[in-house]
């Protein structure tokens, strides 16, 4: 099999790599008869179809390269009668007709002039054509994104959806800017093949014999260069997938100093690719100039026979020179037919690719009823859940085999549970150790995805039956891992929805983040940026907190949305929402001892299944399970928080003469009564203030403050990363 065509390669190590002059590209077989992909009636079809999309500036471009291919005939037929009528006699005479010059001469500048008007309009039409379709794929492809269920995402690669929307795209409709160009050129050979035959059969012969050599020529480079563009695409996508992956993990990789590392699977990569593309460029530096030589080869062949047949008394001097001047002008126009069929290969391969994903036939349901009116109680009925692991839906040649066996596993079984404002659960908090699917059950309860079996039930209707503004309005999932855009405050709030100023700040007081954010330089409409590198961990959590509380969902699911966040902010926050959202039940994903203690009901989950349920207190009583868990989780806090106390104070750090503001502190103060103060070890009041905290890096008002805060301590060491929270889902 030839290795060009192959869709993954293992990995290996640099001492594996074989040594390889960079000037010398590896040698190119073709594929056999049974390995080579159709290309050119496929390349064709996919053009035509986006021709079609785009009929009105492909017909506008047709037209003008229709135009300008039979200017270049007529311009070869006013040639040849110039030196029929005037040049040979005017050297056979002595005496030149100035007159017939003359016009001669003006009949094929006005052609020239023409010529010029019909080459702009050819290109200025190709060129929108291309680019509206483009936009219109990409579009295309960001809406199946959209529309897909969340674990379709899960099972492909950022770096190949990505690269499938650039460069998939680009590449299936490269060769639709001479592609109107390439269909003229077959009017003009029709045409000229009449114009040859009318002057000279025996010269027809040799215009027949360029065309099959090209076809020839073109059908061996497709040969070559169909595997090579294959391997080419799906290299660009491997490349952006560790680029991508890359940037998103800095931190991992700085910290644990792996730059050269992933320097070195990055350099890998790429220089696969770059030798794909010197591959791709030396097959096109064998056959190009061989295509590009055919209408010259015509040339020299027309001269020679036209000169015999000259003497023979069958051509006049004036047809020769028609006809050798018409080769020379079909030499742009034949080139141009040959860029297409080049690069029909890249179009094949590239459509190929768009059209996997445009024909996923995944995509996330909802139902045609509202939510009925209701306290906002939440009921799971017997609810299971697996995850299919199907290589057959994992897109874009990942390197899956299409033996693979489907694989299951089972997040939940038979889970059933019960959160009712009217019955005194208001907040229900899910405890269970890494593993036990607690993300997935805020996956599902949030409605992001369908249970394998049971029902999910809000207020009596099922979510699966629900519209989507039902869901995105009453139903609000805060995760761990807060998103930032890279927008400003405000918009981060309400993307983009009509949510006036009071309702902003209102939620940004809930989630104790109106402070950073006045400090911030222009307060809401100050800049974020990327993924809100400008904030703090804890911060970026409570922007998101605050997007989902000026909704006022009647379901808010925190999935460990606080922990980021001082166990006395997070703390403030409950206390807040229990406070402000009288009419939303509240559904939390814990770990903290202090968390848990707030909830009015608590569910143990245990690899998967109920364990138990009941109030915090019950659960330590008698579940051993759960107490173990819950100590360990707290002893862990513990020395985390002595860890960080023996630490040097930095010279920034926080100033311990700034008070308090009373309001705050009798906010805390009146949850600690009214949940107990023992719940809560080694934390002081004056955490909650958000002026007294500063943290390197954090973006300064507009006397230089910094406006970072120091609740946003890093996670508690045995709380689940992230990684444990994705391996939770499986």
């Amino acid at each position: 099999m030839n290795p060009l065509a192959t869709t993954s390669r293992p990995a290996r190590s640099d001492s594996a790599r074989p040594e390889r002059d960079p000037s010398r590209p590896s040698a190119v077989r073709p594929l056999s008869g049974s390995q080579h992909p159709a290309v050119l009636i496929p390349g064709l079809k996919r053009l035509l179809i986006g021709s079609w999309e785009q009929k009105r500036w492909f017909l506008l471009a047709l037209v003008g390269a229709t135009a300008f291919g039979l200017l270049q005939i007529a311009t070869s037929a006013i040639v040849g009668r110039v030196t029929e009528d005037v040049v040979v006699p005017s050297f056979r005479d002595g005496s030149p007709e100035l007159g017939l010059i003359a016009a001669g001469g003006l009949a094929i500048l006005g052609i020239a002039v023409a010529r010029a008007v019909t080459v702009m309009a050819r290109r200025v039409f190709a060129a929108a054509a291309q680019f509206e379709l483009f936009g219109l794929y990409r579009e295309r492809l960001v809406a199946v994104y959209a529309k897909v269920p969340l674990l379709w995402h899960r099972r492909q690669s950022t770096g190949t959806l990505l690269s499938s929307v650039y460069s998939d795209v680009e590449a299936t409709f490269f060769a639709m800017a001479p592609f109107p160009f390439a269909l003229s050129t077959i009017a003009m050979l029709i045409y000229a093949t009449f114009v040859v035959a009318r002057i000279d059969p025996v010269i027809l012969l040799v215009m027949l014999a360029l065309i099959v050599l090209l076809i020839i020529l073109n059908v061996l480079l497709q040969r070559f260069a169909t595997p090579i563009a294959t391997r080419s695409q799906q290299l660009r996508a491997e490349v952006a997938e560790i680029a991508h992956e890359s940037f998103d993990g800095a931190n991992v990789v700085k910290s644990l100093g792996r730059e050269d590392v992933e320097e070195q699977r990055f350099d890998r990569a790429a220089d696969d690719l770059r030798e794909a593309g010197i591959r791709f460029g030396y097959v096109r530096g064998w056959f190009d100039p061989l295509i590009d030589a055919l209408p010259n080869l015509g040339i020299l062949a027309v001269a020679v026979l036209g000169a015999w047949r000259i003497g023979d008394g069958h051509l006049t001097t004036g047809q020769l020179v028609e006809v050798a001047y018409l080769f020379t002008l079909m030499s742009l126009p034949i080139r141009s037919f040959g860029w297409v069929l080049g690069d029909l290969s890249r179009t094949v391969v590239g459509g190929g690719r768009v059209q996997q994903i445009l024909d996923v036939v995944e995509e996330r349901t909802y139902g045609p009823d509202p939510l009925p009116e209701g306290p906002g109680a939440l009921e799971l009925e017997s609810v299971t859940f697996e995850y299919r692991d199907d290589p057959a839906e994992v897109i874009l040649g990942r390197g899956q085999d299409v033996d693979d066996h489907v694989r299951t596993s089972t997040a939940l079984h038979e889970v059933s549970l019960r959160a009712d404002p009217d019955a005194g659960t208001r907040v229900l908090a899910v405890v269970g150790a890494t593993g036990s699917g607690k993300s997935t059950l805020a996956l599902l309860t949030a409605g992001l995805v369908h249970p394998t079996s049971g029902a999910i039930r809000l207020d009596g209707a099922d979510l699966r039956s629900l519209t989507a503004d039902a869901l995105s309005a009453d139903v609000a999932l805060v995760l761990q891992q807060a998103f930032v855009f890279d927008e400003t405050v405000r918009w981060n709030v309400t993307l983009g929805d009509d949510i006036d100023e009071a309702t902003v700040r209102w939620a940004l007081r809930v989630a104790q983040a109106e402070a950073f954010v006045d400090a911030l330089p222009q307060g809401l409409d100050t800049e974020l940026g990327e993924r809100g590198g400008s904030l703090s961990g804890g911060q970026r959590q409570r922007i998101a907190l605050a997007r989902a509380l000026a909704r006022r969902p009647r379901l808010l699911i925190l999935d460990d949305a606080t922990s980021a966040c001082d166990p006395s902010v997070e703390l403030a926050i409950l206390d807040g929402i229990r406070r402000e959202m009288t009419e939303s039940t509240l559904l939390l994903i814990a770990y903290r001892k202090s968390t848990i203690s707030l909830a009015d009901q608590v569910v143990f989950l245990d690899h998967g299944r109920v364990s138990d349920a009941g109030t915090h207190e019950e659960l330590r009583s008698r579940s051993a399970g759960y107490r173990g868990l819950v100590d360990a989780y707290d002893e862990a806090a513990i020395s985390h928080s002595l860890l960080e106390a023996s630490k040097p104070q930095p010279s920034d750090g926080p100033d311990p003469s700034v008070a308090v503001p009373e309001q705050r502190a009798r906010a805390v103060a009146d949850a600690r009564q009214r949940h107990g103060s023992s719940r809560y070890r080694h934390e002081d009041d004056t955490h909650v203030d958000d002026e007294t905290c500063m943290d390197e890096g954090a973006p300064r008002d507009r006397e230089g403050t910094r406006a970072h805060d120091a609740h946003d301590a890093p996670e508690d060491p045995a709380a689940p990363t992230a990684d444990d929270e994705r391996e939770e889902d499986r």
